[in-house]
């Protein structure tokens, strides 16, 4: 089952993460600033075109936005699936590298 209040917040936390209000959203969507808030709350529910459309705008994955899965964002899964297809020995070696040239 779907949980819409549950993407409404999601949308909500994107939108603010990104310091847009939403009017300058809804307008960006082209749809009314009511609609958006009402997917805000759970109220209504958003289009699969919708969701395509803030997807690309905020180029994160569709499936954060539906599911809430850990990849907020296409480059997060980009490297994950690439880590994931690596060898333990080659994984340990990216594992260093980051420690290395992380804070």
């Amino acid at each position: 089952m779907i949980n819409f209040k549950a993407i409404g917040q999601r949308i909500k936390r994107i939108r603010k993460d990104n310091n847009l209000t939403q009017e300058k959203l809804a307008e960006i969507l082209c749809v009314s600033t009511e609609h958006l808030s009402r997917i805000e709350t759970g109220s209504y529910r958003p289009s699969l075109s919708l969701i395509e459309k803030i997807s690309d705008i905020f180029k994160i994955e569709e499936q954060f936005i539906m599911f809430g899965n850990n990849f907020d964002k296409k480059e997060d899964k980009y490297l994950y699936d690439k880590i994931e297809c690596l060898s333990e020995e080659k994984k340990q070696a990216v594992k260093l590298i980051l420690d290395l040239i992380s804070d």
